[in-house]
């Protein structure tokens, strides 16, 4: 545990730094707004040390953010992601999404403030497959495919003790409530917690919280499940008594998006995941 760090630049998106002997590598590394506070964040731990690996749990916005930053201080930084991922981050549409919605994220948290970044930066320079090991000296990572939240969502397991679990898990917030977070598939992410619990981890790092108290380690995995049917049941419910999608999704809104969401992921992102997320429960998708 002494050799993670929190170097995140900035609300909205995670950013973990492994100090290994010989490696270094960021789990994620937040939104394009606040690049220039990670890299520094990232400078006062490592001093004269390169950063030499990101692994990314998804392509979202928020998770990828800093990578044309981060390969313009480190132009030697490999960039670690799904086969997925990487195949996304080819599209000139997603490359346009995600522009925008860091746009409109630095207006939210940073006054608008923006500097500019090259898509062909915005890349995954090598897939990972669930099972795959980096060693970085006293630090090993496992990556551990757990789709759900996306197609391509990755966990990562640190010395086989911490595990950096994925949005298909859920994200944990200060109350101790779990909120759902699965997009393209409930089934896939009911399969993704119950693969992350038999990892049984002594650690856990959860989306958009962090370090997770260990005495609700054990309880973490049954309430995600619970977090999840408890989701589906709403959807199908309200769908059930002729609810229309937008007003399906504005009843979703008032139970699941809490003050504590509300800071970590701006309101068209939160439409955008759980419009996705109706759709895929309703067979629309």
């Amino acid at each position: 545990m002494d050799r993670i760090y929190n170097v995140r630049g900035g609300r909205g998106g995670d950013a973990s730094l492994l100090v290994g002997v010989q490696k270094t590598a960021l789990i994620d590394c937040g939104m394009a707004y606040c690049a220039s506070d990670l890299i520094k964040n990232i400078k006062k731990v490592l001093g004269t040390r390169s950063l030499d690996y990101v692994f990314v749990s998804h392509s979202h916005y928020d998770h990828i953010g800093g990578i044309p930053y981060l390969k313009c201080e480190w132009p030697s930084l490999i960039v670690c992601g799904s086969e997925y991922d990487q195949r996304i981050l080819r599209r000139s549409t997603a490359l346009k999404t995600i522009r925008e919605l860091s746009r409109e994220a630095s207006k939210i948290y940073a006054e608008g403030l923006f500097d500019d970044y090259n898509d062909d930066l915005l890349k995954i320079d090598s897939a990972v497959y669930d099972g795959d090991i980096l060693d970085l000296g006293n630090l090993t990572i496992q990556v551990v495919e757990t789709p759900g939240h996306t197609q391509g969502t990755l966990s990562f397991f640190v010395n086989r003790q911490i595990l950096f679990a994925s949005e298909s898990t859920g994200t944990f917030n200060s109350s101790g409530l779990i909120i759902p977070t699965f997009i393209v598939s409930y089934s896939q992410s009911i399969e993704s917690i119950k693969k992350c619990q038999a990892l049984n981890p002594k650690f856990i790092y959860s989306p958009h919280y962090g370090l997770i108290n260990p005495g609700e380690t054990l309880n973490f995995w049954q309430k995600s499940l619970e977090a999840a049917e408890r989701s589906r049941y709403f959807v199908l419910h309200y769908h059930d008594l002729g609810y229309s999608e937008e007003e399906l999704l504005l009843e979703y809104e008032k139970v699941f998006r809490d003050e504590e969401t509300r800071t970590e992921q701006p309101f068209n992102a939160f439409r955008i995941n759980t419009r996705s997320m109706i759709r895929a429960l309703l067979g629309r998708s």
